[in-house]
């Protein structure tokens, strides 16, 4: 099943390409359908595997998955601050914006699904959860360049994003055990089940609006790639196996990995930064996060130690 489901992946990811390549789909699909999937998919994903998932369990899993997110995500980004310093303006941002923050909507999210069992997907689910409260809360306004304004706003798009309202709800029909009508069922299965194969069609998209090895020449991308991918994995794992069960410090450690975020390449279009280092860091970070991680994945499923 997860062979098929691989290919399934790399099909998927080749039809979003031919489909820009030969003008199927306007450019433009590639602005929206990111809102798409924040918006509306993914946070139907979220509650309902949230509102399956056993309380008791959710427990055991969140706490040491929340301390981890949050320890691996912020101390690269601290580390960054001092270290690209003397980096010109257009480019500091983004390096230090992705030196913490990983693609887990777009990529982890629908590789990791077909390797792990429903139960391991919920530390995917709370490591993205709490991703996400660190992009908007932290990342965004210091992207931007200040964290004035209102205040009152960003608590308003921290707290009321789509994914983190449905993260709640899920967790609360949990706790209460809530059991949700057939057809509210089917609506959210319905919705969540299309996450995959959208993220997977932008993909393919991107890699064809900006080309599949544009990347080549460029240094910090490559550096970046590598670090991200192979190196900060292999540091979590070295740090997490003598705290957590095995498993989970794996699963932890292929999170900590993710390439480089979607946001980056929006926000750099939004705000004036360096839009091509956006993207030569995501396409390599990407393929390689796949080839690595995909192996990875493999073996941890051949050897039992995921999927049960």
């Amino acid at each position: 099943m997860q062979f098929n489901g691989f290919l399934f992946f790399l099909i998927v990811i080749a039809v979003g390409y031919l489909a820009m390549k030969g003008r199927l789909v306007p450019e433009s699909a590639t602005d929206v359908l990111p809102k798409l999937l924040l918006n509306v998919c993914f946070p139907a994903m979220l509650f309902i595997n949230f509102a399956d998932t056993d309380i008791h369990e959710l427990i055991g899993y969140g706490i040491p998955t929340v301390i981890a997110t949050l320890a691996f995500s912020l101390t690269p980004f601290l580390i960054s601050i001092p270290l690209l310093r003397n980096v010109e303006e257009g480019r500091r941002p983004i390096l230090r914006y992705l030196s913490g923050v990983g693609n887990n909507s777009f990529v982890c999210i629908p590789l990791l699904s077909l390797f792990l069992a429903k139960s391991e997907m919920s530390i995917v689910f709370i490591h993205g959860a709490v991703m996400d409260f660190l992009i908007w809360g932290v990342h965004h306004q210091i992207f931007i360049g200040s964290t004035g304004g209102s205040r009152r706003d960003i608590v308003k798009k921290v707290l009321l994003t789509p994914n983190l309202i449905a993260v709640a709800a899920g967790i609360l029909c949990s706790v209460f055990s809530a059991e949700l009508p057939g057809f509210v069922r089917y609506t959210f299965e319905g919705v969540a089940a299309s996450v995959s194969p959208i993220a997977l069609l932008f993909i393919g998209m991107l890699i064809c609006r900006y080309g599949l090895f544009g990347w080549i020449r460029s240094k910090a991308a490559i550096l970046y790639s590598l670090w991200k991918v192979l190196a900060l994995p292999c540091i979590v794992f070295g740090v997490l196996y003598f705290i957590l069960p095995f498993k989970t410090a794996c699963i932890l450690a292929i999170l900590a990995g993710s390439p480089a975020p979607i946001t980056a390449v929006l926000w750099s279009k939004q705000y004036g930064k360096d839009t091509k280092l956006a993207v030569d860091c995501l396409i390599p970070s990407t393929v390689l996060y796949f080839a690595a991680e995909g192996s990875l994945l493999v073996l941890l499923l051949k050897s039992g130690v995921i999927g049960g």
